[in-house]
């Protein structure tokens, strides 16, 4: 898949997804903004984050969010769910895709990190 200009630059070795078989495979997305490189403190603005990164990656495919058919989210604090759960539903407003929350020791893809969550996400390559 091709890499968004709007969503974070990936370490070596990392890709934003995948696509095979009619689907876009998503891994790892958090919250970081690309702008600054930073992920929010707050867990409802690095929700948001997370979901406009997930946007991003999806329309360098030509996708959008109505083709997300499964997301897993990876939390570490079990605690954050409301705060991402609020913008899901914005997000996600009618039709939300199937969700799986899954508590974790770390979503930081590298130590020291301020990462609440990971997401995984399926979607239908368009």
């Amino acid at each position: 898949m091709p890499q968004s200009p709007d969503a974070p630059d990936r370490m070596p070795g990392m890709v934003p997804g995948v696509r095979a078989g009619g689907f876009l495979f998503l891994s790892a997305i958090r919250g970081r903004d690309p702008a600054t490189d930073r992920m929010p403190d707050d867990p409802y603005e690095q929700a948001c984050q997370a979901l406009r990164n997930v946007q991003a990656v999806l329309a360098a495919s030509g996708a959008t969010l109505r083709h997300v058919v499964k997301v897993t989210l990876y939390l570490h604090d079990l605690d954050k769910r409301k705060a991402f759960h609020q913008a899901w539903m914005e997000f996600f407003p009618q039709d939300p895709p199937a969700r799986i929350a899954v508590g974790i020791a770390d979503a930081n893809g590298a130590p020291g990190g301020n990462a609440h969550y990971a997401l995984d996400v399926i979607a239908l390559a368009p």
